[in-house]
């Protein structure tokens, strides 16, 4: 009988404790994207700005920076596979919140990580 109370007891109160939230699939697709992307976003916007005389120098380093973000994308692909066009939506939600930067480079995103 002391047994079978015990038993109860620890359902009941195993039962009450939520286990800590697991950061979700995408989360940590979008935690290593901007990782490996980052510097790449960065240079583009100071392009974007840049007089015409600058250009050139950065788009030396962008080539650079891209071709270290392809690198670092094919680890990211070798630990969650290559997505499909609605992983890649979805992961584009979770980033225009993680690196609203990237957010709005789809055709990054979907030569980088996409099937």
């Amino acid at each position: 009988m002391r047994f079978l109370f015990l038993i109860i007891l620890l359902f009941i109160f195993g039962g009450c404790q939520t286990p800590a939230p697991a950061e979700s699939r995408y989360r940590k697709l979008a935690t290593a994207y901007c990782e490996c992307t980052g510097q790449l976003a960065a240079l583009n916007r100071q392009a974007d700005t840049a007089q015409s005389s600058a250009l050139n120098a950065y788009f030396q380093k962008m080539q650079i920076e891209y071709e270290k973000a392809k690198e670092c994308a094919t680890t990211i692909v070798a630990q969650f596979g290559h997505l499909k066009p609605a992983e890649l939506d979805t992961l584009n939600t979770v980033l225009a919140t993680q690196c609203p930067d990237l957010a709005d480079k789809r055709d990054l995103l979907q030569e980088l990580l996409g099937e």
